[in-house]
């Protein structure tokens, strides 16, 4: 064994050691007495080491092409050649290289080159047989003095197992992808079947208060259906784009109480994304809200303006629904009305762990603030 003292190889050293083991351990004289006794210590060292791990070592030289190609017998349990049959033919590995993977590497081959390497790539090869073996292949070239390129060396390890479990990761998560788009969209169809049955049922129903009810019901219901639509048609399963289920559900209040052109609507929400159990509540709070605001702030033909926010701020998200209607009456207690949307507010701001601000004078607004942490 060599020690710490030896000096490293130069790459012509390593390139008459490269041709010592492509000719097999009798082949060749050394240069000198010198170069021998280095070549054999290492030689020995070299094959002890590839020979154990359980992987492929390759090198070869690059003066005209690919020359004295070395590998070590592990490819025989990975691709089914002997290591003669190998070495024999330089080309041999490029033929077993899957055709569809050919174009892949030869553009890493290109950009390893360029940058000067590593190399690195998961490709396919083709056993003795004709079995499809996935291969993790990593090399990296050895320069001369003058920073030519004369080696390559490069290790490849069998990941086909790791490729199979993968593929099944893959493929379950796929079902499970398409389980719960189908509960999502099962959900919806019959939250929209319950919205729908309230409809009709209003409609038999003389007293306007009652349907009044059966229609605020009819709302909330709604504002929960459009979650697990949106879920369904999204990418992502779990979470909500809440802009976007904001700017469709305000325009979905305004069409039930129709209120015609003499109410706008702003919606300005910053770009937030909630899991299903913070965008149901939210989506239930905004929904009152400004069902609230239809209802009461703008009496007769009065005019006016409600606006949808939602800051992301530094520790906390920041809801607010205001209107510049005509406000609550003089001496009510916000805070003690008994409502069931309100309510219904100050319950769902409770669960999410916010806290609720109301705020009344010149037109009214509601102020939720959400921690982050509870998303």
């Amino acid at each position: 064994m060599t020690t710490g003292d030896d000096p490293p190889l130069t790459p012509s050293e390593g390139a008459a050691i490269l041709e010592r083991l492509a000719r097999g351990s009798n082949g060749g004289s050394a240069r000198d007495a010198n170069l021998a006794r280095t070549a054999a210590i290492v030689e020995a060292r070299y094959r002890a080491l590839v020979e154990q791990i359980p992987a492929v070592t390759f090198m070869a030289s690059l003066e005209r092409g690919l020359s004295n190609v070395y590998v070590s017998p592990q490819i025989e349990a990975l691709l089914g050649f002997s290591q003669e049959e190998w070495m024999s033919d330089p080309v041999l590995w490029f033929r077993q290289l899957h055709p569809d993977d050919r174009a892949l590497w030869n553009e890493e081959f290109a950009r390893g080159c360029a940058a000067g390497g590593p190399f690195r790539a998961e490709c396919r090869f083709l056993t003795k047989t004709g079995e499809v073996v996935w291969v993790h292949g990593e090399a990296r070239l050895i320069p001369d003095e003058s920073g030519q390129p004369v080696l390559l060396q490069g290790v490849a390890f069998d990941i086909t197992e790791t490729k199979k479990a993968a593929e099944i990761v893959k493929s379950s998560l796929r079902e499970k992808e398409l389980l719960l788009k189908e509960i999502h969209h099962r959900v919806k169809n019959n939250l929209q079947i319950t919205s729908s049955l309230l409809r009709l049922q209003a409609a038999k129903i003389p007293d306007a208060a009652v349907r009044q009810v059966l229609r605020e019901s009819q709302d909330r219901i709604r504002s929960m259906a459009l979650v697990h639509e949106m879920l369904y048609r999204s990418q992502d399963l779990a979470r909500v784009d809440f802009p976007q289920y904001v700017r469709a559900l305000v325009p979905q209040l305004f069409r039930s109480y129709n209120p015609g052109g003499r109410i706008r609507y702003r919606v300005e929400i910053d770009e937030i994304v909630f899991g299903v159990d913070l965008a149901v509540p939210c989506g239930l709070i905004i929904n009152e809200l400004v069902a609230n605001a239809l209802k009461h702030a703008f009496p007769g033909d009065r005019r006016g303006e409600i606006c949808v926010r939602m800051r992301l701020e530094q520790d906390r998200y920041r809801l607010s629904v205001e209107d510049d209607g005509i406000g609550f009456p003089a001496g009510l207690d916000v805070s003690q009305t008994g409502t069931l949307g309100l309510q219904l507010v100050r319950t769902l701001t409770e669960q999410i762990g916010g806290r609720l601000q109301e705020k009344t004078g010149q037109g009214t607004a509601f102020v939720i603030d959400l921690p982050r942490e509870s998303r």
